[in-house]
This record gives C-alpha cells, sequence and structure tokens, in this order.
C-alpha cells in the first residue's frame, strides 16, 4: 500500500500537517503581536510620542545657578537650560519654558503637565518627590577645600578663614572641618570651598578634604520610560562637555 492510500478516511492526503503548520504560523504571529503590545521601554503617558506629534516639550526650570539661571527678561540660560535647547533641536521641537520653585518643579511632573524638570537637582532631592522619576547621575559634584598653596594638607584648614561662594550651603561643612568660613575672596585668602570643576577657575589646587557630593539628575513623571530613555541617551552624549559648561556659566 502506497503513502497515499495509507491517509486515514476522510483526510486529504498531507492536509494534517499543513494544519499544523498553519496554526504554528498563527501561534507565532499572535506571539509577537503580544510582544509589541509590551514592548520596552514604553511611556505609561505617552509623553515621548506626545512630544513628538505637538512638536513641543514642556520643561519646568527651577534656578540654580551654573545649572538654570533665570534672566530678568529673555529665556532661561544656564548648563542645564542650554542641554534642553539642544535636546529639543535634535527632537525638532519647541520648548515652552515654566520657572516654578524646586519643589513645585518636581511636584508638577506627577500632574503630567510637565515633561522635564530642570534646577541642577540632586538625586536625593528628587527620589522623595511622589511622582517624579530621577534620570542617571550624568554629573558627579564634589565640594573642596582649594588652596592657593600647592599641596596643602586637611589639618592646614583647622582656625583658618575659608572662603565660602554665598549660594553654596558649604559654611556648616567647613566649620565642621575645624575652618573659619567667610562669604569675601581676597588676594590675602589661602583657602576656598568651591565645587571641584571650579578650582581651575580660580587657580587653586585641591586639598585631600571633600565636604560633600551631589549626584546630578534631571527628572521626569514616573512611568514614561521610552522619554527617560531619550533625554538619558542625549545626557550619556553629552557628559564629556559638562565641566567646560560648568566653567563657561562660573560666577
Amino acid at each position: 500500500m502506497t503513502p497515499r492510500e495509507a491517509t486515514p478516511h476522510g483526510a486529504k492526503g498531507v492536509g494534517y500537517p499543513l494544519n499544523l503548520t498553519t496554526a504554528m504560523l498563527l501561534a507565532g504571529v499572535s506571539l509577537l503581536a503580544a510582544c509589541d503590545d509590551l514592548r520596552f521601554p514604553r511611556d505609561v503617558e505617552g509623553t515621548l510620542e506626545t512630544v513628538l506629534s505637538d512638536q513641543e516639550m514642556t520643561v519646568a526650570v527651577s534656578e540654580n545657578p551654573p545649572w538654570v539661571v533665570l534672566p530678568d527678561s529673555g529665556p532661561p540660560q544656564g548648563v542645564e537650560a542650554d542641554l534642553a535647547r539642544a535636546f529639543a533641536e535634535e527632537l525638532g521641537v519647541a520648548i515652552e519654558w515654566k520657572p516654578l520653585g524646586a519643589f513645585a518643579a518636581l511636584e508638577g511632573l506627577e500632574k503630567g503637565d510637565i515633561d522635564l524638570a530642570i534646577g541642577g537637582f540632586a538625586r536625593k532631592d528628587v527620589t522623595p518627590v511622589k511622582g517624579a522619576a530621577p534620570s542617571y547621575t550624568y554629573f558627579e559634584e564634589a565640594f573642596v577645600i582649594g588652596s592657593r598653596t600647592p599641596n596643602a594638607r586637611p589639618h592646614d584648614i583647622e582656625d583658618q578663614q575659608v572662603f565660602v561662594p554665598p549660594h553654596l550651603p558649604l559654611a556648616a561643612l567647613v566649620a565642621e572641618e575645624g575652618g573659619i568660613p567667610v562669604d569675601q575672596w581676597t588676594d590675602d585668602q589661602t583657602l576656598a570651598a568651591v565645587p571641584h570643576w571650579q578650582l581651575v577657575v580660580r587657580d587653586l589646587a585641591a586639598t585631600e578634604t571633600t565636604l560633600d557630593r551631589a549626584e546630578h539628575v534631571v527628572a521626569v513623571q514616573q512611568g514614561e520610560n521610552a522619554w527617560l530613555m531619550k533625554i538619558e541617551d542625549f545626557f550619556r552624549r553629552e557628559a564629556g562637555t559638562i565641566g567646560a559648561r560648568l566653567r563657561a556659566y562660573a560666577p
């Protein structure tokens, strides 16, 4: 008996294998469709798609020089404002700026009417705020004691005047190290408490004393993962420029 003659009664030759193959193909198509529905990363609220379709992103700006500077007239300036502009240009979208206090800028993310919040935020400032998601740490800032005298040692600051820029909350930390914080930088001053990137600007040598550190991030609404990944990709490509950008805005 030939193979065709051995086919079960009522079946059409090779019908069973074809039906199995078809079922497997259909199952594969369904699986691919499901995977597309579960694609990652994705935005819960569709921020990336909305920004691209509306051709505009809303950026909350909280003044914190040199990261964000709000002039009396004109658009925001500063390191992060410049980065936000460059990012918007790359996307081909405009920016609606919203000047807000630091907490209001972060809190506003949960409402969904702010796409990006900038203001020199440290990670520790963003994570406690409900609805706000920090980016990766794109710049780590160290606040150090710098000296006009090369090879200065940590104990050299004890009972010595240390200049602390008025906008930096470092006076108490300087006092803890035994120094005397002052707010005037004069020719006879030897020591200063500054961010590490400002040592070159002030022609200072770093001592071994680090007062504090800050992990700088920007923030988006929680759940907007595709949007956050897009922003982080841009910031990673710009990481090597941050020091020079900061020095350009240094007071």
